[in-house]
C-alpha cells in the first residue's frame, strides 16, 4: 500500500461522506464480491469523483509554492 500525502489523507472524509448514501442504497450488509457491475461501477465513480473533487478544494486553498 503507498503512503498517502497529507492533503490525501485530508481528502478521505469527503471520500467516505460521499460513500455513504452509495452504501445506504446498496445496503451495507451485502459483500462487495455480490455487487451488480452497475453498483461497482457507481462506488468507484463516486469514490473518484469525490476524491478529485476534494483535493481541487485543498488545492484551490494552498499557496502556489513558487
Amino acid at each position: 500500500m503507498v503512503d498517502f500525502t497529507e492533503e490525501e489523507t485530508q481528502a478521505l472524509p469527503a471520500v467516505m461522506r460521499a460513500l455513504a448514501p452509495e452504501m445506504e442504497r446498496i445496503g451495507w450488509d451485502w459483500p462487495l464480491g455480490q455487487l451488480t457491475q452497475n453498483d461497482m461501477h457507481r462506488l468507484i465513480v463516486t469514490t473518484v469523483e469525490a476524491f478529485r473533487a476534494e483535493m481541487a478544494e485543498i488545492a484551490s486553498q494552498s499557496e502556489i509554492p513558487f
